[in-house]
């Protein structure tokens, strides 16, 4: 009864897959530069996650706690340099902040990234809904006051908790028409319901901890299938979403390099009152046909829990690898291995793109400049265990 609820409930949510989708590409190239790789056949990613701007919204501490989040952000791009940042989910601290002054912390979220021109994208968390704000309206304030660097979009989903879903092609060269890489950005919805002026109700077609499982894998579907029609071939992904696959569960007790602070159980995409529903399993069905068993997804990377900074693949896991970007912000909760903040980068080469099976370099960088934890994911990594 509690699954058909959900079912019904989220159907009715959901908003249906637009008719354009059946027959074009969606994340071509638009008003937005192209993306491609550097001279040296390089393209770095930055990923953020955890911010949590705002989240002292009237006591002395928020703002200091801000400014430090935003040291962090400037020392990891400055020591890294990448061509590309993801904001990878929990932005903003939603439930502290007030509707009338909410999105100015996006403002603070980008700005050490747009003062350096590089372009970017966001997927959004639990943080990022609440009664001060949604997803939704996170990506318009982007979309509007930041489409020079922005490639955050709203192809599918239900609106507004749950749209940010898309993808954002990099080419080899200015030149090329088939991409060499797609990076996919999907938004695992749910709600913090409280506000600096108490606690409300979490809205009915909010309260889901899963990619919508209507709109999501249709479409990741038809884009692939499109893909492999157009381009006779279907890049390697890297994929973004802000609450970890349930997959994550298995994975976390696996032996691998990197913060173990916060294992995820059941802090998961599918559980809904610590009861798994399973109504994530469309979602990542739709990543493991994205992959082919050939290597497609290169990586499945969350936040959401600030101690987890690992990479790890097993047979449970259809062979993809998923990591975790550790905790980007002084705002959250910090564990015991977490006090130095940092991100997850991601190196891609081109050579190692091509090869019979793609493969990533990976490694968190933190704001005291120092790196740990590099693995090269791929066949090679963490020959499966489990």
């Amino acid at each position: 009864m509690i699954l058909s609820a959900l079912l019904l409930a989220s159907s009715a949510a959901a908003v249906p897959l637009a008719r354009s989708f059946s027959s074009t590409l969606a994340g071509l190239p638009g008003g937005t530069k192209k993306l491609t790789f550097d001279a040296h056949g390089d393209f770095k990613v930055v990923s953020f996650s955890d911010m949590h701007f705002g989240e002292g919204e009237e006591v002395t501490w928020g703002p200091e706690q801000d400014r430090n989040t935003s040291i962090v952000h400037a020392n990891i791009l400055d020591n890294e340099k990448p061509d590309y940042v993801v904001f990878n989910g929990d932005l903003v601290t939603g439930e502290n902040v007030f509707a009338f002054n909410a999105t100015k912390y996006l403002d603070q979220v980008f700005a050490p990234t747009v003062v350096r021109a590089i372009p970017f994208s966001s997927t959004h968390g639990n943080h990022d809904n609440s009664l001060a704000i949604t997803h939704q309206e996170e990506i318009e304030y982007e979309q509007a006051h930041y489409s020079s660097l922005s490639h955050t979009r709203s192809d599918v989903g239900p609106k507004p908790y749950g749209s940010g879903n898309y993808w954002v092609p990099v080419y080899a060269t200015t030149t090329d028409c088939v991409p060499a890489l797609i990076m996919w950005f999907f938004d695992s919805r749910s709600f913090v319901s409280g506000h600096p002026g108490g606690t409300g109700p979490t809205p009915p077609d909010a309260n889901f901890y899963w990619v919508d499982e209507k709109t999501v894998p249709q479409y990741i579907t038809q884009q692939r299938e499109l893909m492999d029609r157009v381009w006779k071939t279907v890049p390697p992904a890297l994929v973004f979403v802000h609450i970890p696959v349930q997959k994550a569960d298995i994975l976390a007790p696996l032996p691998s390099v990197g913060n173990h602070d916060d294992e995820p159980d059941p802090a998961t995409q599918g559980f809904l009152n610590d009861t798994y529903t399973g109504l994530d399993l469309p979602f990542w069905d739709a990543l493991v046909a994205l992959d082919g068993g050939r290597g497609t997804v290169l990586a499945v990377t969350s936040g959401h829990d600030h101690g987890e900074s690992w990479c790890a693949r097993a047979r449970a896991s259809a062979g993809l690898p998923i990591c975790f970007n550790g905790h980007s912000g002084y705002g959250g909760y910090v564990t015991t291995h977490s006090m130095v903040r940092n991100a997850r980068v991601f190196g891609l080469a081109l050579h190692d793109l091509a090869g019979r099976v793609p493969v990533v370099r990976t490694w968190n960088s933190y704001e005291n400049s120092t790196v740990n934890d590099e693995v090269v994911l791929g066949p090679e990594y963490m020959v499966p265990l489990a």
